[in-house]
């Protein structure tokens, strides 16, 4: 049985397993180019120096262990491993924490589209934003779109690091949360309402990552935000789309 997120900051392994144990190879679905799902819910792409930091910011003792487990199970079953989801693109617009203006997903048909989930008190999340402000500045945004959603907080009010960020009791609150994380990154980021609906539609996975092609179907989704996941599909997409679009093979 798969356990909790911060349970997972106590696990290590090298950082590169996560892109080790997932197929990268493209293959033909719905008239165009799709990846394999990578819905492993353990947090593997980590080093242990990254893991132990990340741990020593959340307290998983704070709450009676066995009540935790009780009262999460059934949610990681259903949502944490793509159960929950149906695999496919979920329309959304949602405003920029920085500018308010309104973000329409499918209102950008044409480009690929990534993006994935994060918060303040998410760890892993936070830990990737450099990465994506990586990719952010190697693509052509005429081309290709990066965002943030800000969804769920991961570990709420919890020890001195995340003790100013409680469960948000308004949109301002909430969009106060999301204003501050956009100071951590030169990412859009995107702000998902106080009943998650985003979050919820796109499987409930707080770091969740997930790519939209160019007419608007979902090929790929990850319950981490991988980064090196990321490039790996979009350089293979731009590359085949440079390639006039050859034949793929179905899935094996």
């Amino acid at each position: 049985m798969r356990f909790l997120v911060p349970l997972l900051l106590l696990l290590a392994a090298p950082a590169t397993a996560q892109v080790q144990n997932w197929n990268p190879e493209p293959y033909a679905a719905n008239g165009g180019i799709r990846f394999h799902d990578d819905l492993d819910f353990f947090l593997n792409g980590y080093t242990k120096e990254e893991i132990k930091a990340m741990r020593k910011e959340v307290n998983i003792w704070r709450m009676n262990f066995d009540k935790m487990i009780r009262a999460t199970i059934k949610d990681i079953q259903a949502y944490s491993e793509g159960g929950n989801m149906v695999p496919t693109t979920h329309d959304f617009t949602l405003p920029d924490a920085r500018t308010g203006a309104p973000y329409h997903l499918e209102g950008h048909r044409g480009k690929l589209q990534a993006f994935m989930f994060g918060s303040m008190s998410n760890p892993p999340a936070r830990a990737q934003l450099p990465f994506w402000d990586a990719l952010l500045a190697k693509y052509d945004t005429s081309k290709v779109e990066l965002f943030v959603i800000y969804g769920k907080e991961l570990h709420p009010g919890d020890k001195k690091s995340f003790s100013k960020y409680p469960v948000p009791s308004s949109v301002d609150q909430k969009m106060g949360y999301a204003k501050e994380f956009a100071q951590l990154t030169k990412l859009p980021v995107l702000v998902d309402g106080l009943d998650d609906k985003v979050l919820t539609a796109y499987g409930r996975v707080p770091n969740g990552a997930y790519v939209v092609d160019g007419q608007g179907r979902l090929i790929f989704r990850g319950t981490w935000a991988d980064s090196r996941k990321i490039e790996q599909i979009l350089d293979t997409v731009l590359k085949w789309e440079a390639d006039g679009r050859p034949k793929l093979k179905p899935q094996q």
